[in-house]
């Protein structure tokens, strides 16, 4: 049986970058889907290759809630770093499988092509999005998270997960404006909205990993994510 559960959700952790005084928008994980499957090990010799191991995928929606009198507008380009532990008060950086192919993560000082001057979002793009005034807005992509629970390699043991508890949370830092960017949009897109950027981070995820977990087989490639991904073993 499935369990999950979530507890409060957080802001914008104090810290936005000094991009603006503006309170930012909080951010809230749900609809949490868990399954367990076998990860293929990959390499050019298969035979010498050690055996798949059994991971766990968390697949949640992240929402972001604006709750102050004007709407906001942010880059949704943004930086994820995963963070678990046993304990929540014991949470450190998860490093992700996919963490050194992260995309080129700049601060940006002009509009991109496909970005109106007149309009943050029309025409349509995937730069730009707006949290209405005390609204909500989901990013179309579900945030997956696959972690192993039991994993040894001659580099790196895993805790063996099975029978546990593990606890999760999400943070996402947004792409910087440039100063004479943001300054410009404020002025162009005042009717729209007020720019912001900074760190969001989720409410903390609990699931309970079953002592015996049922696999549904190998694990199947998936997508990877859009967004650029840190890590290191670092402590929260």
């Amino acid at each position: 049986m499935l369990s999950v559960r979530f507890a409060i959700a957080l802001g914008c952790a104090g810290f936005c970058f000094g991009q603006n005084t503006t309170s930012g928008p909080t951010a809230l994980a749900s609809e949490p889907t868990v399954t367990y499957c076998f990860a293929r090990v990959r390499g050019n010799n298969p035979e010498r290759l050690p055996p798949a191991y059994l991971v766990l995928q968390l697949n949640v929606k992240v929402t972001y809630h604006n709750a102050g009198p004007r709407p906001l507008i942010l880059p949704l380009l943004r930086e994820r770093t995963v963070y678990t532990g046993l304990k929540p008060e014991a949470m450190s950086v998860f490093k992700e499988r996919f963490s050194l192919l992260r995309p080129a993560f700049k601060v940006l000082k002009r509009l991109p092509a496909d970005v109106s001057p007149d309009s943050p979002v029309d025409p349509k793009n995937d730069v730009f999005g707006v949290i209405p005034a005390g609204g909500d807005m989901t990013p179309p992509r579900v945030e997956e998270v696959i972690l192993p629970v039991t994993h040894k390699s001659p580099f790196k043991q895993s805790p063996d997960l099975r029978g546990l508890r593990i606890y999760l949370q999400l943070r996402f830092v947004h792409q910087k404006l440039a100063d004479a960017l943001k300054t410009d949009l404020s002025d162009r897109w005042s009717r729209f909205g007020v720019p912001w950027t900074g760190t969001v981070t989720t409410n903390l995820i609990a699931v309970d990993v079953p002592a015996e977990p049922q696999a549904t087989g190998p694990c199947k490639d998936v997508q990877k994510p859009a967004h650029a991904i840190v890590g290191i073993n670092d402590q929260k």
